[in-house]
């Protein structure tokens, strides 16, 4: 086991497994060995079972915005290549018999919302849905109806000022979102999320005090991918960004503790279910191989699938039609490779006590940055802080105000300390 120091204790990791614990080594070692194969056969299923659960379905390529570090290549959004309602309902019938959500996403969906809403009313007995939109096309119409729906979305919102939001998602996107979240207001199904950049990142903190103004009790705060050349332009600087994502997740934290309403930092209650209960954790970017492929997948407006979403415009990583071979593009080679990239492929993470709470993301970010998917991120050191974090937040005893009991229970049936061996 390696040691690791959190909160002013001793803590012991074993990396493989993700067991850890606080005591005498040799006490936890005799414990370790009882659950030894039990650990490690979850976290062999988590890793590399292929049991594709949600579709990211790109109804257009077309974007009423142009934000300066789109995940997508601007010739992919200037072509502005819809689906057919019969392409749509292609997608929309192997996603019934072979998954269990679809969300749609972009570009921007809500330029087909007419028929986007015709066709979850017909297939909602089938699939979940969630929607992925910049929200300036919504009205409050549109608002009710995916309430009334239960249908799960994420709105896009990088700064509380409305300059600095703007400069990155055009002018008066801030003044609609802010309208759209009063809409919003209290909704479970809601999630705001914020592309980390050098413009906004010292405002993080400051972010999680708006949405909780604005009743929102879940945001996502994500580094932005270097996929594309204006996103790299605007990659922050790690250790700065680890001390601004922190400061967030502790407001969040701390208003959670002085209201009754909570606000929890997506991405950080991730790092903590890949700590507490590894196979529990909801977003599989923070494992490898990650989910891209073998747990998720996405298909752009001409049907091409590839593993990601964050892979579009990579042709080399493109699976073929979905309209055409359907499931069966998840065994052609792109996503296989994909599926490959193991985390121990990287020196610097193959003797990383985190490298499986971590995973080294983002395969596509690595590969349109150096051409290889096994190379260190970027974000290696903001990675190793926040887990350190983590860490920290559980021994002081604030597990509860980041991650909710009901999860847990559901994948365990018992409190996550008792599931993680602690």
């Amino acid at each position: 086991m390696q040691e690791i120091e959190a909160g002013g204790r001793r803590l012991w990791i074993e990396p493989e497994s993700v067991f850890w614990g606080w005591g005498e080594l040799e006490e936890l070692e005799r414990f370790y060995e009882r659950v030894r194969d039990a650990l490690e056969r979850e976290m062999h299923e988590l890793r590399f079972g292929v049991e594709p659960v949600l579709l990211y379905l790109n109804p257009t390529d077309a974007c009423n915005r142009s934000c300066s570090y789109c995940y997508l290549p601007r010739e992919h959004r200037e072509r502005g290549r819809s689906m057919s309602r019969e392409e749509l309902m292609e997608a929309l019938d192997t996603a019934a018999e072979n998954l269990r959500a679809v969300v749609f996403h972009g570009s921007e969906p809500m330029l087909q919302k007419g028929v986007l809403k015709e066709l979850m009313d017909d297939y909602r007995r089938e699939l979940s849905f969630g929607i992925q939109t910049n929200g300036t096309l919504l009205e409050e119409e549109d608002v009710d109806y995916l309430v009334e729906r239960d249908v799960s979305v994420g709105l896009s919102l990088d700064s509380p000022r409305e300059e600095v939001n703007d400069s990155l998602r055009g002018e008066g996107h801030f003044r609609k979102v802010a309208e759209v979240l009063e809409w919003f207001s209290g909704y479970s199904g809601l999630c705001v999320i914020t592309t980390i950049t050098s413009r906004n990142c010292s405002q993080l903190a400051e972010m999680v005090e708006f949405l909780h103004s604005k009743g929102v009790g879940r945001c996502l705060m994500n580094p932005v991918r270097g996929t594309q050349e204006g996103a790299r332009e605007l990659m922050p600087e790690p250790q700065e960004m680890a001390d601004s994502f922190i400061a967030a997740v502790e407001r969040a934290i701390a208003l959670t503790k002085q209201t009754d309403r909570r606000i929890v930092v997506g991405d950080f209650a991730n790092i903590m279910l890949g700590i507490l209960a590894p196979s529990a954790r909801v977003l599989m970017c923070d494992i490898s191989p990650c989910g891209a492929g073998r747990r998720f997948f996405a298909v752009t407006a001409d049907g091409t699938a590839y593993p990601c979403g964050e892979f579009i415009g990579m042709r080399e990583f493109a699976g073929g039609s979905m309209l055409e071979k359907g499931m069966e593009v998840l065994h052609s080679p792109p996503f296989r490779a994909v599926r490959d990239r193991k985390v121990e492929g990287v020196e610097e993470c193959s003797v990383c006590e985190f490298r499986h709470i971590c995973g080294n993301p983002c395969p596509a970010e690595l590969h349109a940055m150096h051409g290889s998917m096994n190379v260190r991120s970027h974000y290696c050191e903001y990675y190793v802080r926040i887990i350190r974090h983590a860490f920290e937040v559980i021994v002081r005893g604030d597990t509860w105000r980041v991650l909710r009991r009901e999860a847990l229970r559901r994948k365990y049936g018992r409190e996550p300390e008792a599931a993680a061996g602690v």
